[in-house]
Formats: C-alpha cells, structure tokens, sequence
C-alpha cells in the first residue's frame, strides 16, 4: 500500500481471546489509510494463531521478547510509516468513525501534534458506564488525574519517537498518565469530545490487579519522575504539587480496596491533602473514606 496516514498500533499480552475482535473493528473504519502493528510482547498463549487468520495486508504482526506496554509501544511507533500514530489496547474497541473522525481534526488544522478524541467506558455485556465528554481542558485536568485513554489519543509520528513511554517495568498502569503530562508541557492537547472508541472494563484488565508493595513502588517513581522532569516543572511550576496529590490518594485508594493497614491508607491520603487541600473535594477522597468506614 502507499503511505499510510495512520498507524494504529497494538500491544498486546495474552489476550487471544480480545485481539482479534478489537482488529476487527479496526479494519471496520471508514476511512481506510492505515497500517496496523501489533506488537505481541512475549505471549505465551495461542496469539500468533490468531493472527495468522487475519488476511488484510495492512496488519502487521510482530512478536518480541517480554517488555511490558511501554516497550511494545515504542518498539511498534519505530516501526510506523504514518504520518499520525494511535496507540490502541488489545482489549479494548474501535466504532467504524475514529479514524475519520482523527483525520477531519486534522485537516481543520494541520499543525496539530497532539489531540485526543472520545470514548466511552463499557462492561464486556455491552453496559454503558461512563463517557470522556466532561474533560474539558485536558492540560489542566491532567493536573488531577489521568483523564485520557490511549485508544483516543493521536499523535505525530516525530512527537510519538521524540517523547517514548516509560519503559520501566514499576511505572506499568500509570505510564501513559506519566507521557500525558511530558506531553502536555510541551504542547497544547486538544479534546474533541466525538465518541470514536470503547475501553471494555473485564477483570482480565491489568490496571485491575492490586499489590500493595508494586503500587508504593509505582507511586514513589511517578513522583520521582514528574519531579525531576524540567518541562513539567517549568510549565506547571506550583501545580505539580497537585500532581503529586492525586498519585498519593490514587495509591490510598488502590491499597484501600486491597484492604492494606488503615494507618497505611490513612497516612498517604493525609499526604496528599497536605499537597493539595482541594483533594478533600475529590471522588477519590470519598471512596477512599468510604472503604474504610465499611471495612
């Protein structure tokens, strides 16, 4: 084919039983330039049969040794050919107009480097949760949160190499909200609140595990990380301590429903007021009280 305009790319992990319903809504699109690359980061289930029913020339399959997401990512935008890259989880849905939709966004702005579309949150039955429709400025509201998901971002090939996901294994589940805040202090990330995809919500899903000991871990690194990184600093000065809020009561919850000591959950949402009072006001903050008012 000639150049694509996009390519979508696909890690994936052992989900032979996802992968190919999520390729299938991909070749479904009605705006067709695009090339696909799954990146098979070291499955040991029958993924490689799989792939080998699908026929379509534009999906390329590409299996690697075990890296996590970051990796498989990065290794798929280094072998892009298009011009845009879409990063699309293995689990996860495409509807027939988002890379329609991607393509309109730019053509009423060529110059745009990053913009993140829709999406709404389902159960596997097909039971609507949530949507993304309420995000509004995405470089403030990454200030509290990661509001984004990476099947609704679009990228420049150039930005996507110039700025790769973390590799490191510890920061897995929270590496993409890491690259949205390098992101965002260096460009303006436009939200088009169009639905274009589905994140299915399954208890296969990995930001569904919990272990205490790798979450603490996880947090003191995206500390560690958004607080020695220049950009971020530079451009959201004060606020990073509003960051560095949330990845506290983000960890309190998530130890929280994994019933760790109270004093535990307690002490790091403490923390994470005393970082930014306005947690207080949060739906996190509540939760977290609620699961220790229930225990």
């Amino acid at each position: 084919m000639s150049q694509p305009f996009f390519t979508i790319v696909i890690p994936t992990y052992n989900r032979a039983g996802f992968i190919l319903k999520t390729i299938d809504t991909i070749l479904a699109q009605s705006f067709g330039n695009f090339e696909v690359i799954v990146i098979d980061d070291g499955s040991s289930d029958n993924t490689n049969e799989v792939m080998k029913s699908i026929t379509d020339g534009r999906v390329q399959y590409v299996k690697k040794q075990n890296g996590e997401r970051g990796a498989a990512r990065n290794a798929g935008a280094r072998l892009a050919k298009g011009k845009y890259i879409n990063f699309v989880d293995s689990d996860d849905v495409l509807y027939p107009n988002h890379t329609e939709e991607a393509h309109r966004v730019i053509s009423r702005d060529p110059s745009i480097k990053v913009f993140h579309l829709g999406y709404d949150v389902k159960e596997g039955d097909g039971k609507f949760l949530r949507n993304s429709s309420n995000i509004g400025n995405i470089n403030k509201q990454l200030l509290t949160g990661n509001v984004l998901s990476c099947n609704a971002v679009f990228m420049e090939k150039e930005v996507a190499l110039a700025n790769p996901f973390s590799e490191n294994r510890v920061l897995s589940a929270i590496e993409d909200w890491e690259l949205w805040l390098r992101l965002a202090a260096k460009y303006p990330i436009t939200h088009v609140p169009v639905i274009t995809s589905t994140v299915v919500q399954h208890d296969e899903r990995s930001v569904m595990s919990v272990n205490t000991d790798r979450i603490k871990a996880k947090m003191n690194l995206f500390i560690d990380m958004v607080s020695s990184n220049g950009d971020i600093r530079k451009t959201f000065g004060a606020n990073v301590d509003k960051i560095i809020a949330s990845v506290l009561t983000y960890t309190a919850l998530h130890i929280a429903i994994a019933k760790a000591d109270r004093s535990e959950i307690l002490s790091l949402t403490r923390r994470g007021i005393l970082k930014n009072p306005g947690e207080m006001l949060s739906k996190r903050f509540f939760v977290i009280l609620k699961l220790l008012v229930l225990r």
